[in-house]
């Protein structure tokens, strides 16, 4: 179903500043809420009606008097020209979609083996505001890179970026109700496979030869996108093999120790004092 993002502030006064939404695909929307949203044709005629709830956002939920947001997908089929919103018999706001604006200009980045990498894009509407995703598989699957936002600079951190031989970048610019997706040529990024990390004991930790201690990591499989727990194996610089998996619970000598971490060929360590 063609659905469109819908974020909406109601401010003191009683009418409400809407926020630019996306145009997606998705499931049906949600029917229960306190605020109507009506898609629009031309001349005002309602085609599409969607209720949308009213929740506090958690950062204002102990204020005196906390804003209220209606946040939700509402349905805007092809032929919507604009939205109407209604609050206790009250229109809101009536809003007309503006004409569409065609494609932004893009300045793609030339290569992503780069810790730190930027597009820049011009959209051809004013107040146009826009997200960028990211896919290492042929555009099959993608992950966000960057909150909806109205800088014309986009920044992310390319150095976690999993690899493939066919890695995308796509840019989504809305006005409000017109939403363009331009995508960038194929890029090689380097697979980063498995990483590792130890979880516990932090480093530096004290720790006592009385108890046993928890040795617990996570690996993660950047391409997959998948976490991984099992076939990690422990050692230490004094005791050598003490266990295997996830978590583990050792007993260690007393003494300065280097704990090793290893999986798929990776290794993390730590280092942690044992006090007898």
């Amino acid at each position: 179903m063609r659905v469109l993002t819908f974020s909406g502030v109601l401010l003191d006064t009683g009418d409400m500043e809407l926020q630019p939404g996306f145009v997606v695909e998705a499931d049906s929307p949600s029917r229960e809420g306190e605020v109507t949203v009506e898609a629009l044709a031309r001349g005002g005629r309602p085609i599409a009606t969607t209720q949308v709830p009213l929740v506090t956002p958690c950062s204002h939920a102990t204020a005196d008097r906390p804003p209220q947001v209606a946040v939700g997908l509402v349905e805007f089929p092809e032929k919507a020209t604009g939205l109407r919103v209604i609050h206790d018999g009250r229109v809101l706001l009536e809003r007309s979609a503006p004409r569409p604006a065609g494609e932004p200009e893009v300045e793609w980045p030339a290569t992503l083996d780069t810790d730190t990498a930027a597009i820049r894009w011009r959209g051809r509407q004013d107040g146009a505001m826009a997200s960028l995703g990211y896919s290492n598989d042929g555009g099959e699957t993608w992950a966000p890179l960057a909150l909806p936002t109205a800088d014309e600079t986009i920044t992310f951190d390319a150095s976690a970026l999993p690899g493939g031989d066919d890695c995308l970048l796509e840019l989504i610019v809305t006005d409000g109700f017109h939403t363009t997706r331009t995508r960038s040529a194929g890029y090689r990024v380097e697979p980063k496979g498995w990483v590792l990390w130890i979880l516990s004991p932090g480093p530096g930790a004290a720790l006592s030869a009385s108890a046993p201690v928890l040795l617990a990591a996570q690996g993660y499989q950047h391409e997959e996108r998948r976490p991984g727990f099992e076939g990690i194996a422990w050692t230490s610089s004094l005791d050598a093999g003490v266990g295997e998996g996830g978590q583990v619970m050792a007993a260690l000598r007393p003494g300065d120790h280097t704990i090793t971490a290893t999986m798929s060929g990776i290794s993390a360590q730590v280092q942690v004092t044992v006090q007898g």
